[in-house]
């Protein structure tokens, strides 16, 4: 136990020699910044915090890297660290359009794959001809159960995307009218422990480690896998978009699941499990993106106002309201315009009533009072900008 507990410590100090924290944090440092300046912009005020491309993903990564760490400790999974800086590699250079699109693991891990396919035919010399030869030895079997966890995480996290952690954007259509879409951008990071080549720990049992590269001794290492995505809702209702891309990233994940047991058995069906999550995640991308078609969900509308966003714990938040939904009248008064609304926001002073269509046509009614100090607006953000000028500088 003191042997383990050593290389448990020794294990957490070498997630820091990895590139793969530090790359990640750099990224939702960029990308939130990035987000906010665009809603700054665009609406006037910030939406939502800084890093909530993070928030909500603490949980599941840390549950699905408990499960992992479980199984490659009893398998024996050994990672040495010449993949794991091949993997950092791969997650710098999809890291270069500064978007998370390529953040999947279908994209890091089947790249990384691929280069070690390709490793047998590259021409190296001198100290880097070991660094070759240790990269031979990683077991593609590692990767598909690498590729096949992460995948279930990605899909749950889909899964349980809510309307209000997609980030609204306003932009101008063909035809010069406004319309509206939501960009979801996502990472998590899905911190396991796996068997290091190096240290004090001797094998359990003849037949393990499983999954070896034939060192006699082991230690521990803290892998922090860096996972992601970005995909963008214009034709249909952000959640109803996360849901189809979520269940269909579910499918995937236990296609990958089932090879990887089998490459068990027989090995060549690692490098298929690997094949199919990368051919799964481009076609569901190919999807989303026909099914999103020419036609925008959040389209003007004569009959009000339509909401594009809602800003987290503002009124607007507190009494239900959802982006998509057309705001019909307030305090029985028709609005089709912003300083309708403000106007309307007015009439009744520190209580309001608002009539409200939903994305089926349905209709109904919320109420609240609205205090001092909270925002004008009730923190909701509409497809059409202001009228003129002055009005922006209420947001600030």
């Amino acid at each position: 136990m003191e042997v383990w507990f050593l290389e448990l410590i020794k294990g957490l100090g070498r997630m820091f020699t990895q590139p793969h924290l530090y790359i990640a944090v750099i990224m939702v440092i960029f990308l939130s910044q990035r987000r906010i300046n665009k809603e700054r912009k665009a609406f006037g005020t910030r939406i939502f915090d800084r890093f909530s491309e993070w928030k909500g993903t603490v949980a599941t990564s840390l549950i699905a890297g408990g499960c992992l760490s479980i199984f490659s400790l009893g398998a024996g999974m050994v990672l040495p660290p010449s993949f794991l800086w091949l993997l950092g590699l791969t997650l710098i250079l999809v890291s270069l359009p500064f978007k998370l699109s390529l953040y999947s693991a279908s994209y890091t891990l089947g790249i990384t794959t691929l280069v070690l396919l390709a490793l047998p035919y590259a021409p190296v010399y001198g100290p880097i001809e070991s660094l070759k030869t240790t990269l031979l030895e990683v077991p593609i079997t590692s990767i598909a159960v690498l590729l096949s966890v992460m995948l279930f995480v990605e899909a749950i996290l889909l899964l349980r995307t809510s309307k209000t952690q997609t980030f609204p954007e306003r932009i101008k259509g063909s035809r010069g009218m406004w319309i509206g879409q939501h960009r979801s951008t996502k990472m998590a990071i899905v911190p396991f422990i796996a068997l290091f080549p190096v240290g004090n720990i001797e094998a359990l049992a003849s037949w393990w480690p499983i999954l070896h590269i034939g060192e006699e001794s082991f230690g521990l290492v803290l892998v922090p896998f860096v996972t992601g995505w970005e995909w963008v809702a214009r034709g249909q209702s952000p959640e109803k978009a996360a849901k189809m891309i979520g269940r269909h990233t579910f499918v995937v994940a236990i296609f990958v699941l089932l090879l990887t047991i089998g490459s068990i058995i027989y090995t060549p069906l690692s490098l298929a499990a690997i094949g199919a999550g990368l051919a799964g995640r481009i076609i569901i991308q190919v999807h989303h993106r026909l099914k999103e078609g020419s036609q925008s969900f959040f389209s003007p509308d004569a009959r009000g106002l339509r909401v594009l966003g809602v800003i987290p714990k503002s009124p607007g938040a507190q009494m239900g309201l959802a982006p998509g939904e057309l705001i019909v009248r307030v305090n029985a008064q028709q609005v089709r315009t912003e300083r309708q609304f403000y106007e309307a926001l007015q009439m009744n002073g520190g209580f309001n009533k608002i009539e409200v269509r939903d994305e089926w046509g349905e209709n109904r009614y919320v109420q609240r009072a609205l205090y001092e100090g909270e925002h004008y607006e009730l923190g909701l953000v509409f497809l059409e900008p202001p009228e003129h000028e002055e009005t922006v500088g209420l947001y600030v």
